[in-house]
């Protein structure tokens, strides 16, 4: 780790958030830096308000994707400079996944496993033992979460990125605009390389909704870069092409926490059944995101025609 991120901190408290009301005729830059400083400043808040309790899942969840939105495209914005600000990417990734267990938990407990319940009825009567073991499990996690927060401060991470900017001679927009093609290209064709390796299993699945959101991410980012409206015909397929993964993902990851946390005296019959049950509604949201994705295929690259 480099020195800017070696020293400790004098005071937990986190500093202000700088994002004001966006004034007229901002450069692509200036909105560049704008919108990470918003990530960083949620991600701080969230981090915040989770310290100082009661814990809320919402609040973990905003955490994490504010994060995942800053480490999905640093390495991208760093390439307007010479600093590749890879210090600062490193602990903002470890920053995201000390708690990455936790927010799995929650969405078996809270979503996944009711769900489940929901469909299955009246017909069983062994889901409290499953629900309380499962809960209780969930709350040492909530423990843990909360002293993994403790130890990863933004306040330097975002005196770093600050710094940067401030340091930096600010590219032209015909830059950034150069920049943001290729970032946005590479996402692209990584999203359907990933999609073409598709085989039904949970790595691979992964590694497509991790292209997915890096493309959504991306796109988002820079879409002041280019004419208006021309990025918001691509973002609304792609929600839904991450809501369909996302789910696909939760019900496989359920299917495997589901046996490696729920001891057979606790399942009671219970395991086949639910695992049968998210193995079937998870290909079915495989299915239904094969079809969100084909309708990319019909959209213009905008970025390609307009990068220089």
């Amino acid at each position: 780790m480099s020195a800017r991120l070696q020293h400790q901190v004098a005071t937990p408290r986190i500093a202000e958030p700088r994002v004001k009301p966006r004034p007229a005729g901002k450069s692509a830059f200036e909105e560049l830096c704008r919108t990470v400083e918003g990530y960083l400043s949620k991600a701080s808040d969230a981090r915040k308000r989770l310290l100082d309790g009661p814990y809320d899942a919402k609040l973990l969840h905003a955490w994490r994707v504010s994060l995942r939105r800053v480490t999905a495209t640093l390495k991208d914005i760093a390439t307007l400079s010479d600093d590749d600000l890879g210090d600062v990417l490193d602990y903002l990734r470890h920053c995201r996944e000390a708690t990455g267990s936790c927010r799995d938990l929650d969405i078996l407990v809270q979503e996944t496993l009711p769900g489940f319940i929901n469909q299955a009825g009246s017909k069983r009567n062994d889901h409290g033992a499953v629900q309380q073991h499962l809960l209780e499990q969930q709350q040492r996690a909530h423990r843990q979460a909360m002293a993994a927060l403790r130890k990863h401060s933004l306040v330097v991470p975002l005196r770093a990125w600050r710094r940067w900017v401030d340091t930096l001679e600010p590219p032209s927009d015909k830059a950034v605009r150069k920049a943001a093609a290729a970032a946005i290209e590479q996402r692209y064709v990584t999203l359907k390389k990933r999609a073409e390796k598709l085989d039904g299993g949970q790595k691979r699945l992964h590694r497509l909704r991790s292209a997915a959101k890096k493309l959504r991410y991306s796109i988002e980012l820079y879409q002041h870069a280019f004419p208006k409206h021309t990025a918001s015909t691509w973002l609304k397929p792609l929600a839904e092409l991450q809501t369909h993964l996302g789910l696909a993902h939760d019900r496989m990851m359920a299917r495997r926490m589901f046996g490696e946390l729920v001891a057979t005296e606790h399942a009671q019959g219970l395991t086949k059944p639910f695992r049968r049950w998210s193995k079937r509604t998870g290909y079915v949201a495989a299915e239904q995101a094969m079809h969100a994705l084909t309708a990319l295929d019909d959209l213009e690259p905008y970025w390609r025609s307009r990068a220089h």
